[in-house]
């Protein structure tokens, strides 16, 4: 018989300890609906369990942010002990520094619901990313800041809700709140659901915040990534020592841009400077076939 003080102790340092998953869509009419007040047609789903490799659907980021501050390497996506790792390593003191990322090959998602399970990065220093992204107007986050002194956590570790300026009157719409227990060591679930009217935030299937305000309308990629660019208003950094974001698995429900797939390809673009932001690159093709679009390099 194993000692009760023995599993306690096991218990106490389970990354699963207390972990709640959001449930499952009911699967109605090939559609998943969720809350009753969203329909998606379509299902990705990414476990790293067992992984040594990332799986179809998924590719390593080599983009480069054009003000030089930091940069995506491959080399910093690793996939090893049941999580994707993304990592900024420790103790950089040239920029640009460098990196994790990794992009989905679908991108055409237009709305969606995205879980997350992960164990955020430890070191303070950087910021940990899951989020929609078009352009830098069409965009909605869940970002995780690591350093209790960057600005925007004003002396307390947050977690940042964020919809960029997709309205164009200058702001974003953006929550910052209390992450859940134990977000270095333990799994959680972070999710976004993303409809035409509204877009809400959840951690471990509760509903933490919704908002109608700067609802991204155009379609693109998921994204996740782990980066730091010194900035003291927002990521600081860079961290002391390796900075390692733990994803376990990435469960997407969405719907795509029907004008994308029956007539254009809108190619996920990682431009290199002078341009300061990605996007997108569209070309006609003849079929009405749907065909994937590939990420490329200007």
């Amino acid at each position: 018989m194993i000692p009760a003080t023995l599993i306690a102790s096991l218990l106490a340092v389970s990354p699963v300890l207390g972990l709640t998953r959001s449930p499952k869509p009911t699967f109605v009419d090939n559609s998943y609906v969720i809350n009753e007040d969203a329909r998606f047609a379509f299902n990705l789903f990414f476990n790293f369990t067992g992984a040594t490799t990332l799986p179809e659907g998924l590719y390593s980021s080599v983009y480069a942010v054009s003000e030089g501050t930091h940069r995506y390497n491959a080399s910093n996506v690793n996939v090893a002990g049941g999580y994707l790792q993304l990592k900024v390593p420790g103790a950089q003191t040239k920029k640009p520094y460098t990196c994790g990322e990794v992009v989905t090959t679908e991108s055409r998602i237009l709305y969606a619901s995205v879980r997350t399970v992960a164990i955020l990065s430890e070191p303070a220093g950087v910021c940990n990313g899951m989020f929609f992204y078009h352009n830098n107007t069409q965009e909605s986050d869940i970002e995780w800041l690591s350093d209790k002194a960057s600005l925007s956590n004003n002396g307390v570790r947050k977690v940042h809700f964020t919809n960029q300026d997709a309205n164009r009157d200058g702001s974003t719409t953006y929550k910052g709140v209390t992450p859940p227990s134990s977000p270095t060591t333990t799994e959680h679930e972070y999710r976004i659901d993303w409809t035409e009217v509204f877009v809400r935030f959840y951690i471990d299937g509760s509903l933490i915040w919704e908002t109608q305000s700067d609802v991204p309308s155009a379609a693109g990629p998921w994204i996740f990534n782990n980066w730091s660019n010194g900035d003291k208003g927002w990521s600081v950094g860079p961290p002391k020592s390796d900075a390692i974001f733990k994803i376990k698995d990435i469960d997407i429900y969405y719907d795509i841009d029907w004008i994308v797939t029956l007539g254009f390809c809108c190619n996920y673009v990682l431009y290199s400077p002078p341009s300061s932001q990605r996007s997108f690159k569209c070309s006609f093709f003849a079929s009405p076939r749907a065909r994937p679009c590939h990420s490329t390099s200007l």
